[in-house]
């Protein structure tokens, strides 16, 4: 250090005479000359380097002898800035002598930190301004407190050495923002100079700078973050790691790392043939040197190159940074996944032209965060993943199949959106995935065990896909959040959304909605759930019916009585009882319940003549008559008609005992030659009277043969036959019958004809229908 007070101040005192500064007479107190036999009279500007810092710095080859490369020297531009700032300090000074110096430019000009911060920003000072407000012997009390110091967004123009010996009187310095400025750095080599004697300094942006290039760079190598994105460096430098030694965040994003390749430069002018093609320059990006990236510090543990057109990574990449542990190599060029140090725990390579992922990926062992998405990827295998990967986004790739295996079964986030998956296949249990991003795709169903393989899962976002119908079982109960908006589906079930009772935030919106029935549920219930948020719900439009197509879903009017298939069959059990009251009713007024029985019996009968008939009938005749007029019946007709031979059957002696009165009245019917009806008011008041009538002609229809004979007991009113015996009304109108007297010599002739009737053979029954159907026979 005192080689470089010795040099700097020989350089100040070399000036010519007409040069050198003329001093005033009266000088402020804090501005002094050195004595001639130290410094030759020039101002003391160096007395920041201490004492410990001038041991730390020896002198050496490069401090003696600068390179000068045909242009002025590094310590000639710093000598003639200081120079002219203290010229112009001088001359403030000059015109403040009759005040007290100190008491006005103090306040005037030192900038003053708050809470440590010093904020520059947006001040549009010029070099000399920033100077003087950084001025150690009028502001080193202030500089002594700055902490933070903020100079960016001010257009600030001077080189970036110049700015740290302004910087360096700030012994508590931890942070620097020079970012949006003019910032250059000299084109020659000072590496001699660049010793700094901070401690303290750990954060430096200088982005959004014309930097240009980093072979000379002259920083603090305390520095742990730096920032040099949008630079406009081409390369990073071989002795860029030995200058920052302690660097462990680098951003270096939004510049070009590309080389070009010049010709070698030569006297002779080359000649071609005609026709020959000659290439001057081509612009590469490995050139003799290699690749551009030519150093990084090994310390660095977070790396951010994007949008750097950085087409791979140097070969001594992996092996090198063994602590590196964030990457960001999004927007760039590269094509193939390049080797990757075992210790990283963040990649993000997206926006690339990566095509396949290798099965060495799974060397990165730590990794945890993968983002690749926007590339060209067709197959995902998740075999060859990391087995401690938690985070990972493959959206806008290529994508045609999802397999999802337990092989990432720490994976808790997945983002395949935006590829062009038509079906998502769950090989395995993935206990841990809690959020899943398949939007964009051209998946058409859910399998109905997608929900039981992903029991975790909790927000699912399945927009802009073709999806028609949600069937149960395909949503995991632990859903949260649910996004289902821009598909194809039709209609939101209970059997479906029902069981999803964690979910918090539906989003759903689309046009093909079926406003029938089927979504009643959701228009009534679902969509009024207290702790449910629907968004898109004023977006949901119905595609059927027809005459509702473009309406609102909401507006369906879509009733409880209309769409419920229970209330519609209670409505209709009801109608139905009361319907069958009032036939009941009907009928016991108008004897339905006879025309009921009646019915029955007669599919009885019709069922009975397709039994076997009796080849020989045991009975003359079967007698049908009313229990009220027994005692005629048996003391007269079948004591008379037994008498006299004629073997007779009745209900009281030869119905067959356990047999059913319908199967008796069959039974003896059928195997009677003729059937004896006694008519009476009693007979057409009693119903088996009817029955046995009804089965009689039913025989006689049958059979075509004429077998009922009919005997007038008693005269019969037309008015006294009811409605339910239309059926003797027509056999009396149209047939001979037999009308008992009490006069005896009447009966006489009585007995003497119903013989003679029971004795033939029984007539056709077309033959007997022409006969005379008025013929009364009576014992006169």
């Amino acid at each position: 250090m005192t080689e470089l007070h010795q040099t700097l101040c020989n350089l100040l005192t070399a000036l010519p005479l007409a040069s050198r500064i003329e001093l005033p007479t009266s000088l402020p107190p804090h501005l002094k000359l050195l004595p001639a036999s130290k410094a030759s009279g020039s101002l003391e500007l160096y007395k920041y380097f201490d004492k410990s810092s001038e041991a730390a710095l020896e002198p050496s080859a490069s401090a003696k002898e600068l390179p000068h490369s045909g242009g002025p020297s590094v310590l000639q531009n710093v000598k003639l800035r200081l120079r002219r700032n203290t010229e112009n300090l001088l001359r403030r000074a000059e015109k403040n002598v009759t005040v007290s110096p100190t008491a006005t430019l103090r306040p005037n000009f030192c900038a003053a930190p708050i809470n440590g911060i010093l904020d520059l920003s947006n001040s549009k000072l010029s070099e000399e301004e920033l100077t003087l407000k950084l001025d150690q012997d009028l502001c080193q009390a202030q500089l002594d407190r700055i902490l933070e110091l903020d100079i960016s967004h001010s257009d600030l123009e001077m080189d970036l050495l110049s700015l740290f010996i302004l910087v360096l009187p700030m012994k508590n310095v931890q942070s620097v923002d020079a970012s949006y400025n003019k910032l250059t750095v000299n084109i020659l080599d000072v590496e001699a100079l660049c010793k700094f004697p901070f401690s303290k300094l750990l954060f430096l942006n200088i982005s959004n700078n014309p930097i240009n290039s980093l072979d000379t760079l002259c920083l603090p190598s305390t520095i742990k973050v730096i920032d040099l994105s949008f630079t406009n460096i081409s390369q990073i430098p071989q002795n860029f790691a030995k200058k920052m030694i302690n660097l462990e965040n680098m951003y270096v994003q939004g510049n070009h790392f590309i080389y070009t390749v010049h010709p070698e430069i030569t006297n002779a002018v080359p000649k071609f043939c005609p026709g020959t093609v000659h290439i001057n320059a081509i612009s590469f990006v490995r050139n003799q040197a290699g690749t551009p990236i030519e150093s990084l510090p090994k310390k660095v543990k977070h790396l951010k190159m994007s949008n750097c057109s950085i087409v791979e990574l140097p070969e001594w990449f992996a092996d090198t940074m063994e602590e590196l542990l964030f990457l960001d190599l999004s927007s760039n060029r590269i094509s193939v996944l390049p080797d990757l140090p075992i210790s990283l725990q963040h990649l993000d390579i997206s926006n690339n032209d990566i095509k396949i992922i290798p099965s060495s990926f799974k060397s990165v062992s730590n990794l945890t965060t993968l983002n690749i998405q926007n590339n060209k990827i067709t197959d995902l295998h998740p075999e060859y993943f990391p087995l401690t990967l938690t985070k990972c986004d493959t959206s806008k790739n290529k994508l045609n199949v999802l397999s999802l295996t337990d092989v990432l079964e720490k994976l808790d986030y997945l983002n395949v959106s935006g590829n062009l998956i038509t079906r998502l296949e769950p090989g395995s249990h993935l206990s841990a995935l809690t959020n899943l991003d398949s939007s964009h795709n051209l998946i058409s169903e859910l399998p109905d065990h997608f929900g039981k393989s992903l029991p975790m899962l909790k927000y699912f976002n399945l927009s802009g896909n073709k999806i028609s119908f949600l069937q149960p079982g395909a949503l995991p109960p632990s859903l949260i959040e649910l996004d289902i908006s821009d598909n194809a589906i039709t209609t939101i079930v209970e059997d479906t959304f029902g069981q999803l009772t964690s979910l918090s935030v539906l989003t759903v919106q689309g046009k093909h909605f079926f406003c029938n029935c089927d979504l009643y549920w959701f228009v009534n219930v679902y969509i009024h759930h207290p702790h449910l948020q629907i968004n898109g719900r004023g977006n949901l439009r119905c595609s059927f019916p027809p005459d509702r197509r473009g309406s609102s879903v909401e507006s369906s009017n879509l009733t409880l009585l209309h769409c419920s298939l229970g209330i519609q069959m209670a409505i209709t059990a009801c109608v139905a009882i009361l319907v069958v009251l009032v036939l009941a009713g009907l009928c016991w007024w108008f004897d339905g319940l006879w025309y009921m029985r009646m019915g029955w019996y007669w599919c009885m009968a019709k069922r009975k003549q397709y039994e076997k008939r009796p080849e020989s009938k045991p009975f003359d005749a079967f007698v049908s008559y009313s229990e009220q007029d027994a005692n005629w019946t048996k003391e007269n007709l079948l004591e008379k008609l037994e008498t006299d031979g004629f073997k007779i059957c009745y209900h009281e002696r030869d119905f067959k005992p356990g047999h059913p009165v319908l199967g008796n009245i069959f039974y003896c019917i059928e195997n009677s030659h003729k059937v004896l009806f006694v008519l009476s008011p009693n007979f057409v008041n009693s119903c088996w009277c009817q029955y046995e009538l009804y089965f009689a002609e039913h025989r006689v229809l049958n059979e075509n043969q004429d077998s009922l004979i009919m005997i007038v007991l008693e005269d019969l009113p037309p008015n006294s036959v009811p409605q339910k015996f239309s059926k003797l009304r027509k056999l009396l109108k149209r047939k001979t019958y037999l009308k008992w007297s009490p006069e005896e010599h009447k009966q006489k002739m009585f007995w003497h004809q119903l013989a003679a009737a029971l004795k033939t053979t029984n007539e056709p029954l077309v033959r007997a229908q022409n006969g005379s159907a008025q013929d009364v026979y009576e014992m006169e």
